[in-house]
């Protein structure tokens, strides 16, 4: 028999909630109260509505754990990303734990010193007339094509780093962006998205996520050797019976050939079209469409904080039965 915090829950979303959000069951649970039994360790009772905020003048910062017995997501932001030749760029990451905290609490405490690593030695490598030593560097100095393959090659160097220092089996997506005084670059392994948009709330760029549905996904994973299937009647695809996502961070227990911390980078001019910036992990875009999160902040800024707006996004996500951990950023560009 389900525990009555899960009935009311998934009575409200049987729909297609409840097998959705079930991605960290390895298996699927033929026995009902084994099931309901592994549900009562995912799932509280009643949702945990308590956010921890952010403010600060050009953006605001909202969590909650919502229906989930643990937080499972972290974060970073630095502003500037450095104080030396990075210090006219910010940079902004949510980290979206699965299976644990383990992967996601290191990657949050890491990646910043992997990418920064990695870019100074890309300056110096670079070195021409465009860069002055010492000087903070702008993206109009550096060759776009070698940049995003330094900060794709970071993420691989984090994930080698991470596999030294995690000991279960958890992993992580992971949504970054990197602001730079003429261009915002976009960073995404896994499902957690970004999106620019403009004042009157029109996306001008946003990342894709990374999931078995995906074409160019599916046959990266075959051709990897891999298996995309659904673990039983009504669950989403899963890589491996296992992972609603295709690309990660940890889960070192997968063939990393399969989910790889492979990252995709858009790039978008900071120009006077591109207004405001959100990072969130799934469990907003699970209930909200791109331009469902930018209607209800182009709607808010005017009269309320940018915390505050993160913070009734939240809300009301949870209205829309989001049952996932919560984390947005809403950057003012």
């Amino acid at each position: 028999m389900f525990h009555a915090g899960l009935e009311a829950l998934f009575g409200r979303n049987r729909d297609h909630h409840k097998k959705r959000h079930l991605f960290r069951l390895r298996r699927h649970r033929n026995n009902r109260k084994e099931e309901a039994d592994e549900l009562a360790k995912l799932f509280s009772d009643k949702p945990h509505t308590e956010k921890e905020l952010i403010s600060d003048s050009n953006f605001g910062f909202a969590a909650m754990q919502g229906w989930r017995s643990t937080m499972e997501d972290k974060y970073k932001h630095l502003i500037p990303f450095d104080d030396a030749s990075w210090k006219l760029w910010s940079y902004f990451s949510i980290f979206d734990g699965h299976n644990g905290i383990e992967t996601a609490k290191n990657a949050a405490d890491h990646l910043e010193i992997h990418l920064l690593e990695i870019l100074n030695k890309m300056l110096v490598q670079q070195k021409d007339d465009k860069i002055n030593s010492g000087e903070p560097v702008r993206s109009s100095q550096l060759d776009i094509p070698t940049l995003c393959a330094a900060i794709k090659q970071a993420y691989f160097e984090l994930d080698k780093h991470l596999k030294s220092m995690v000991k279960d089996d958890s992993g992580c997506v992971c949504i970054t962006c990197l602001i730079g005084p003429e261009q915002i670059y976009l960073i995404n392994v896994g499902d957690s998205r970004a999106i620019i948009f403009s004042n009157d709330g029109h996306i001008l760029a946003h990342t894709e996520d990374h999931k078995p549905d995906d074409p160019a996904e599916q046959d990266r994973i075959h051709e990897a050797g891999g298996k995309i299937s659904k673990s039983f009647a009504g669950d989403v695809l899963r890589v491996e019976n296992q992972l609603a996502m295709t690309r990660v961070l940890g889960d070192f227990g997968m063939d990393k050939h399969i989910v790889p911390p492979m990252a995709d980078i858009v790039d978008y001019p900071r120009d006077s079209s591109a207004a405001y910036l959100v990072l969130a992990c799934d469990g907003i875009w699970d209930v909200m469409t791109n331009e469902d999160v930018a209607s209800f902040i182009i709607d808010r800024v005017a009269t309320t904080k940018l915390e505050n707006i993160a913070a009734q996004l939240l809300d009301e996500c949870l209205r829309r039965d989001s049952t996932d951990n919560m984390s947005i950023y809403i950057v003012k560009l």
